[in-house]
């Protein structure tokens, strides 16, 4: 199934800028570096609780993806869907599979590249190579805010929610002291917020109901950097 995390790096307009991904669109996939912006002046630790419950409780901070790190620096391989290089303003290079916050400034992109990116007896370390997913359902007022949100500008929006929601997006704490399995939190409620939508949560069954999507506007970032991602 194809991500439905999709966004927009777009690069300023520079006329060098624009050469420079000349031919990118030749390749499928991209190495996207990036800044924690939101993790700037946050303190680091040495040590990191990961966010998986079927890995250990601590790990040191660089064998792990934590964004509190000695430098707030990170990367994601990501699909090229299209590289728009007449956009006004400058040059936009669609993606899916974001995993990267919006208004996030961009160092660095580069070609991903196969022969030399993928090791084929590389090991996961202390990550388990299956993921588990949850099933996900919807109750009936969650159902008519989908339906008016995809008739706007997000027509991928309960694909794109489902996604994170198989996943489990509670913080790591809670999916350890209260699994999704367990029968102490049957019908426990939660919420989080994902582009311009609180969504109201459930714990049932073995998966996870939303009972409602609200809408809600908060003010983006500003950058100036040479790039940034937009959602």
């Amino acid at each position: 199934m194809m991500s439905q995390s999709l966004g927009v790096l777009k690069l300023n307009d520079d006329p060098q800028l624009r050469l420079a991904v000349k031919d990118l669109q030749n390749f499928s996939h991209l190495w996207v570096i990036f800044v924690f912006h939101r993790h700037l002046y946050e303190q680091w630790t040495p040590t990191t609780t990961p966010p998986r419950i079927d890995g250990p409780k601590t790990v040191g901070v660089l064998a792990s993806r934590s964004p509190y790190r000695p430098n707030p620096i990170g990367m994601s391989a990501l699909k090229i869907e299209r590289i728009d290089f007449a956009a006004a303003g400058g040059v936009e290079i669609h993606l899916s599979g974001l995993d990267i916050l919006d208004e996030t400034p961009v160092l660095d992109i580069k070609p991903y590249l196969p022969y030399a990116d993928r090791i084929a007896d590389a090991n996961s370390g202390w990550v388990p190579e299956t993921v588990y997913k949850y099933p996900v359902s919807f109750s009936e007022a969650a159902l008519i805010a989908i339906e008016q949100i995809t008739a706007g500008d997000n027509p991928n929006f309960k694909e794109f929610l489902t996604q994170i929601l198989e996943l489990d997006p509670r913080p790591t704490s809670l999916r350890r002291n209260y699994p999704i399995a367990g029968t102490k939190i049957y019908k426990r409620k939660f919420g989080f917020r994902v582009l311009d939508y609180e969504i109201k949560c459930e714990i049932q069954h073995g998966g996870l109901h939303v009972l409602d999507i609200l809408f809600l506007k908060e003010r983006s970032l500003e950058t100036d950097q040479n790039c940034r991602i937009t959602m």
